[in-house]
């Protein structure tokens, strides 16, 4: 049975390899659970992401805590099924920000894995789950580093 199992990932891996769809040169413009992003594929199997966002919140009785996020990925991808596409790769994200009047900001490199479902030529839906987040944390002079374990996003495109 697991052979058998074997056996079918590497068929259904094998004839994603040859792609159906053809995306060299389309631009996605969508939101991400994180924020604003786009989305360039520069042929069939490589891709970029470009992401940020802004957050602005107010605590009762505190100051404004104000962050700005912004991410560049590479992927590769694979049409694993008719307008399915498997995506490895990885982000980088740093941020930086304010609360109660300290300053911080931080650096993270976030491998993933992930796929994105072509509803038709002009709209993709894709997912995302990272692991192995590595940040270092800068926040009034001291430093931290932390390691986070499977975190995930959504996402929606429209492509150009």
């Amino acid at each position: 049975m697991k052979k058998a199992g074997l056996l079918l990932l590497l068929v259904t891996l094998l004839a994603g390899m040859s792609m159906a769809m053809e995306l060299g040169g389309k631009t996605g413009l969508g939101l991400q659970v994180s924020g604003f992003s786009v989305r360039r594929f520069v042929n069939n199997n490589l891709g970029f992401d470009v992401t940020a966002s802004y957050f602005n919140r107010t605590r009762s009785g505190q100051q404004d805590s104000t962050e700005y996020d912004y991410s560049l990925g590479c992927f590769r991808a694979w049409e694993i099924y008719p307008n399915t596409l498997l995506e490895i790769g990885v982000n980088v994200l740093g941020w930086q920000g304010y609360d109660a009047g300290t300053f911080y900001s931080g650096l993270e490199l976030d491998p993933f894995i992930g796929a994105e479902c072509f509803i038709n030529d002009h709209v993709g839906l894709d997912g995302k789950v990272f692991f192995g987040a590595y940040s270092s944390q800068m926040e009034a002079g001291s430093r931290s580093t932390a390691l986070n374990v499977l975190t995930g996003e959504l996402g929606a495109h429209i492509y150009l």
